[in-house]
């Protein structure tokens, strides 16, 4: 054997025989061809259904393994019922015709975008729908399917399938529904009739397929059993309440129910009476006192002795007690709700809250609540066996508030039994109700990003959102001449601390000319207006440069504030600059430049910042994804802390802060400034420097530049929790934005694009 030979022998992978026919087979058949024709969801069976064909001829019963349905909203996946039939309807193809069947959840899946074939050989082929392949309502959906199933030949596959699809035909069961109504006060539909058979009284259906020629309607039941002696003894009267609206059924053409393999369908007698409310109601009473005494018969009663809401509290009238306290309620943009209180009951005995405003109503999942420890709560009610510490809590409600409207909660029993709550009249959401919400919880960990994706974080967007939706009132002043065609405008937000001003002003003054920089300062803390315009007025007699002010009416918070700042600012560049940032030189500004304009696809440039000690404050940013706050993307500094021992020059990252930041005018104009998304302040120079990349521009500091940063001493409040909550609030906001594009982004070596 030769050398060569032996390191050819050496790299051969041998595979099982049996695995290598498997390969071999999988390469070699050939790819599947074929369309869906149509589909549907077949609410009594719980499942889709598709049909179409295939150009596969062999057995499809054996070599099928699973399927793959991708919707437009979601992707269902699993083990099918497969039935095969002859299609000698499809042009120029050899075709197989296939129905087949998914158990799964009908939730709202949308248009169906493919189905695809996983085989046990391990290849995949997906089938798309004809473009006439429309959702089909039961009833129509039940007709197609009957065809095929008939038209199968006999055998397991086809028995299983019709099972599955009609329950046992055998042992379908009929009935008559003799009158029907909707009773207003109990909130939805009474159906009553008999059926040739009854279930177990411990086992009534939970749902039932209503058609109509309104809409087929798959909605929760209510039903017991009453005698009727005017029917057979194989028959029983059957009496079923529908909660819901008035118009979800239209003129009644059937019900139809599953209980295990077995169908049971009620088809109205002929002029079937529609009852109002009043003799409904008598009727239906009547027909529950021939019900046998249980907790099916006392549900029925406790539905039909409703009364309506009179504007009064009437929950703590029930025993067991329910106790359910709203102690804020805030309105969330227009029509967004937000609720702060408590909840204490026994295990199992709500079955569900709800808000009302209006013709408006809203479902309350505790499970989705913003939990709360209330030790205040428990020490008042702790000795009558409640032992919930944590119920305490805080949900939002979108598009329920209605202009002039009552809102209250809705409590219904285990028994069905409904009472009341009334809610306080919301107050507008502005920041002291955001401070408030943030400042109420602790959520951290895997808690964290639950808790703002279902509750604080649309609450808090809602709600900052209407905030700033009012133009705000402005004074504006220049204090001496301000350039009018500025190279340079220097925009200084303004919050907390105002005596860095002074400093600012001071350094500033030692340039030789500040003739082409506009200064504008911009005041977003209204309680010190006095104080500032004191100082102004100081500052401008001492160091003689011009510069304008802006006086805002009401606090904005950083992005905000520094868009309104734009509106007035002239310069070809601009830079953003807070308060606590110093020169280190007089021509900072000539040397920013500079850089942009020797690198056309440089979009925006920073300085080296350091602490007052030399080390370094800011020379660029990266990610890294925080476990205590939800493994989120947060900004951290390169070499924070640390003396600078680079060799100077330029160095490009994925972000770098908005404390001292130039770019040209045109290009922030174009990006409309800050995002206001992003709540009173952090994050926004990331999402600003990320939307700079997406347009094709870079994003570098220059280390030949040296500025000085306190970072946060123009701010006086502290580490407070509404304040660590609103930079999770701000992380959550940036990590739907730009999770994946930080992930491909820090993989990538930083370098300006050409």
């Amino acid at each position: 054997m030769t050398t060569m030979q032996a390191r050819a022998e050496t790299n051969i992978v041998k595979v099982p025989e049996r695995e290598f026919l498997e390969l071999t087979q999988a390469a070699l058949e050939p790819p599947f061809e074929g369309y869906v024709d149509f589909y549907g969801y077949h609410t009594l069976a719980g499942g889709w259904c598709m049909a179409g064909w295939t150009t596969r001829q062999d057995d499809l019963l054996t070599r099928l393994g699973r399927v793959e349905v991708r919707f437009e909203r979601n992707t269902i996946e699993g083990e099918p019922l497969l039935l095969t039939f002859e299609r000698n309807d499809v042009v120029g193809r050899e075709a197989v015709g296939f129905l087949i069947f998914l158990p799964a959840p009908d939730d709202g899946a949308g248009r169906l975008l493919s189905l695809g074939l996983l085989c046990r050989a391990g290849t995949t082929q997906y089938l798309t729908p004809v473009d006439t392949a429309y959702q089909l309502r039961d009833a129509e959906l039940l007709k197609r399917l009957n065809f095929i199933v008939m038209g199968v030949a006999s055998g397991p596959a086809r028995d299983i399938m019709d099972v599955r699809l009609h329950g046992r035909r055998d042992q379908v069961q009929t009935g008559l529904i003799e009158y029907y109504g909707y009773h207003q006060t109990a909130g939805g539909w009474f159906f009553t009739g008999w059926v040739g058979r009854s279930w177990l009284e411990t086992a009534p259906p939970e749902r039932l397929l209503i058609t109509s020629d309104g809409a087929d309607v798959y909605a929760a039941t209510v039903a017991c059993l009453y005698s009727r002696t005017d029917l057979p003894e194989s028959a029983v009267g059957v009496l079923f309440f529908v909660p819901g609206k008035h118009d979800i059924i239209g003129n009644l053409k059937g019900i139809s129910l599953r209980l295990g393999d077995v169908t049971t369908v009620m088809q109205p007698v002929i002029n079937l009476p529609h009852l109002r409310e009043a003799e409904l109601g008598a009727r239906v009473k009547a027909d529950v006192g021939q019900t046998r005494p249980g907790p099916y018969r006392d549900r029925m009663a406790n539905i039909l002795a409703r009364r309506p809401y009179a504007g009064e509290d009437t929950l703590d009238a029930l025993s067991p007690a329910i106790l359910l306290y709203v102690d804020h309620a805030f309105t969330c943009g227009p029509g967004g709700l937000l609720l702060m209180g408590w909840m204490l009951a026994k295990p199992e005995e709500v079955r569900e809250v709800r808000v009302r405003c209006g013709e408006q109503v809203a479902v309350l999942q505790p499970q989705s609540f913003v939990r709360i420890e209330r030790l205040d709560v428990m020490e008042g009610y702790g000795k009558f066996g409640f032992e919930d510490s944590n119920c305490g809590f805080i949900t939002y409600v979108p598009d329920i508030v209605q202009p002039d409207m009552k809102i209250y909660i809705e409590v219904e029993t285990r028994r069905f039994e409904i009472r009341y709550r009334n809610i306080p009249a919301p107050a507008p959401g502005g920041i002291s109700a955001i401070k408030l919400l943030l400042g109420a919880v602790d959520v951290r960990y895997g808690d964290l990003v639950p808790a703002f994706d279902r509750v604080l974080g649309p609450a808090v967007e809602a709600m900052n959102a209407e905030r700033l939706a009012p133009r705000v009132g402005r004074q504006v002043t220049d204090y001496g001449v301000v350039p009018q065609h500025p190279k340079y405008s220097v925009l200084v937000p303004l919050f907390g601390r105002l005596d860095f001003v002074e400093y600012q002003m001071g350094l500033f003054s030692a340039r030789a000319s500040n003739a082409d920089v506009e200064y504008v300062f911009v005041l977003d803390d209204p309680p010190k207006k006095r104080e500032a315009q004191q100082l102004f007025a100081s500052v401008f007699a001492r160091f003689g440069i011009p510069f304008r002010a802006v006086l805002l009416e009401r606090n904005l918070g950083f992005a905000p504030a520094n868009n309104v700042g734009m509106e007035y600012c002239h310069g070809e560049y601009l830079v953003y600059l807070n308060s606590d940032v110093f020169p280190g030189s007089l021509d900072w500004l000539e040397r920013l430049s500079a850089r942009l304009e020797a690198e056309p696809g440089l979009g925006a440039v920073g300085p080296l910042l350091q602490f007052v000690d030399g080390a370094v404050q800011h020379r660029g940013m990266y990610f890294e994804r925080l476990e205590e706050y939800g493994n989120l993307y947060f900004c951290q500094h390169v070499d924070k802390g640390l003396q600078y021992t680079g060799a100077g020059g330029m160095e490009y990252f994925i972000g770098i802060t908005g404390a001292c930041m130039m770019l040209r005018r045109d290009l922030a104009v174009r990006l409309g400034g800050f995002d206001e998304t992003y709540a009173i302040g952090d994050f926004e120079d990331s999402d600003l420097c990320l939307k700079i990349q997406e347009l094709g521009f870079g994003c570098g500091v220059d280390h030949d530049v040296m500025l000085y940063h306190l970072e946060r001493k123009s701010q006086l409040s502290g580490a407070l929790t509404w304040r660590a909550n609103l930079t999770a609030y701000n992380a959550w906001q940036h990590e739907r934005r730009w999770a994946k594009t930080i992930a491909q982004k820090q993989a990538q070596e930083f370098k300006v694009p050409a």
